[in-house]
């Protein structure tokens, strides 16, 4: 049943149990690894940015199963839907500082964290008034001989406020006037025509599509797009749809099989995928790498300079000595704003972006964000394939594509909240609920509380009943050790009453616990 539960939430259907791990691709490989660490049900569970490779139906999963995990969990992640959804307590580090938010959600930690840094603005200025008014009377009366026991005193009060640190600045950590991000695309070079990128009647997969015995992967059939000036097009679609497959199309990488692909005299193609700071160059400097992208190649800019480059990385946070590094010198998180950096910097007028919030942090997602929602105007285009509600909601998207059961169709529309939910997943994580025709009529607010206490519950039955025969076993030991201290108490009447009531407690507990034990394995046998 867990096998099930957790393979179905992390998105494999029953026909994908017995495939072998090397037909997967990474992503998929990805899935695998978390479904592995997640079935061994470690008592201390670490995850670093586990929802990355995932989409959003896995990541809700994924926070639900998280939250009802029978054992500490530390998770690392700028997935804000999943922070809100899985944690309640927050560790900031922040400015070489660790503060802690105790029983804490995240929006929560939002607002809290917004407290703090109003209460220590607030002391410190009153501090440093009191400080002043103090410093001002001795500047008036402190050469007066009758005063000046009292100016000394007040000398002294103003030295123990510095020492105690009431004068100095609350830290960065505390105040939380943090670093923003900022990304700056480059002005798009200017379009021929109206249309950038049109597929007629396309095919594509991987595979050889005159082959009829096996059809290709991910393969996309009787493909009509067309992408025009100023259009920004977000991808939808179930995983294993051929999201990724239409996007190679478009850049270049997958030619199509059949049919016919036009592209603008004057593209110029941006790209930006989830793994892209994982191919830079690790014996580079990052500096190097930037400036390198953005001049060499068709539509390659040869004037920018070396400290283009750098302010770039500087307004993504790689100030300092870092763009002077190499890159196998940088810590995950700022390869990616390397790879950022250079996505960036180089002149484009049609972007394709892969899954862009995979492996950035909270604040370059919402720049980049910020930075689509305004570039281009009509003079460029925008394609992108994400799973991230938040920064796609930020982005503004003109168009909405789907690609599902092999096909491609692109409506001119906002987004809706059905785009989030129509490949989401059964309360018992299996990719069928939302697109089921015959789908149960919904839950209310109660039942679905009721559900989810039910699923938490037998999720954790094992490991209760476990703990139960320990706490069962302890108490038994020690209902023996009372009866062995009222054989000594012999006649001691106040001894052995006091000992009897301890008994009899004890006796309760067990009792107690017992009927939870039962109550347990009767649920499980029901539900087996």
């Amino acid at each position: 049943r867990l096998v099930a539960e957790v393979l179905g939430g992390l998105g494999f259907g029953p026909g994908d149990w017995d495939r072998p791990c090397a037909d997967f691709s990474g992503g998929w490989r990805m899935r695998i690894g978390l479904a592995r660490l997640l079935l061994s049900q470690p008592t201390l569970l670490l995850l670093d940015e586990p929802s990355n490779h995932l989409d959003s139906a896995a990541r809700d999963w994924l926070g639900q199963y998280v939250a009802r995990y029978d054992g500490t969990v530390v998770l690392v992640s700028h997935d804000v839907g999943l922070l809100e959804s899985a944690v309640d307590n927050i560790a900031e580090v922040s400015g070489g500082a660790l503060l802690k938010y105790v029983s804490c959600s995240y929006s929560r930690y939002l607002s809290e964290r917004e407290e703090r840094a109003r209460a220590a603005t607030v002391e410190y200025e009153r501090n440093v008034a009191e400080a002043e008014r103090l410093q001002a009377w001795v500047d008036k009366y402190g050469s007066t001989p009758t005063k000046a026991p009292t100016a000394q005193s007040r000398v002294k009060t103003i030295e123990r406020m510095r020492k105690e640190g009431k004068l100095t600045p609350p830290p960065q950590a505390i105040t939380g006037q943090a670093f923003k991000p900022v990304v700056t695309l480059a002005d798009p070079p200017k379009p021929v025509g109206e249309i950038m990128v049109e597929i007629l009647d396309g095919t594509a997969g991987y595979g050889d599509v005159e082959e009829k015995e096996e059809k290709p992967a991910f393969l996309l059939e009787n493909i009509d797009l067309c992408i025009r000036r100023g259009y920004k097009v977000l991808l939808r679609g179930p995983n294993g749809a051929g999201k990724s497959t239409l996007l190679n199309v478009l850049k270049g990488k997958l030619p199509l099989s059949k049919g016919e692909k036009k592209t603008n005299r004057n593209l110029r193609l941006g790209v930006f995928t989830q793994d892209l700071a994982q191919e830079l160059d690790a014996d580079s400097r990052a500096v190097d790498l930037v400036t390198a992208h953005a001049r060499e190649g068709a539509g390659g800019d040869i004037s920018i300079s070396d400290l283009q480059a750098r302010n770039a990385m500087g307004a993504l946070g790689l100030s300092g000595d870092k763009p002077l590094r190499l890159v196998q010198d940088l810590s995950g998180g700022e390869k990616a704003r390397v790879a950022l950096s250079m996505f960036a910097l180089r002149p484009s007028n049609m972007l394709l972006l892969d899954e862009p919030s995979n492996h950035l942090d909270v604040g370059c997602v919402d720049a980049l964000a910020e930075a689509l929602g305004g570039w281009g105007g009509d003079d460029a285009a925008v394609v992108v394939v994400s799973h991230d509600r938040s920064f796609c909601e930020r982005v503004g998207f003109t168009h909405v594509g789907t690609v599902s059961d092999g096909r491609v169709v692109l409506e001119e529309r906002d987004l809706r909240p059905a785009d989030w939910t129509r490949y989401g997943m059964d309360s018992l994580g299996s990719a069928s609920a939302a697109s089921s025709p015959a789908a149960e009529a919904p839950l209310t607010p109660e039942e679905k509380e009721a559900q989810k206490q039910l699923r938490r519950r037998l999720h954790n039955a094992p490991k209760r009943i476990a703990k139960l025969e320990q706490l069962i076993s302890k108490a038994e030991e020690k209902i023996g050790e009372v009866d062995a201290a009222m054989f000594e108490a012999g006649a001691d009447v106040g001894k052995l009453t006091d000992l009897q009531t301890e008994k009899e407690v004890l006796e309760g507990t067990v009792e107690k616990h017992m009927e939870e034990w039962e109550e347990l394995e009767e649920l499980m046998l029901q539900l087996a």
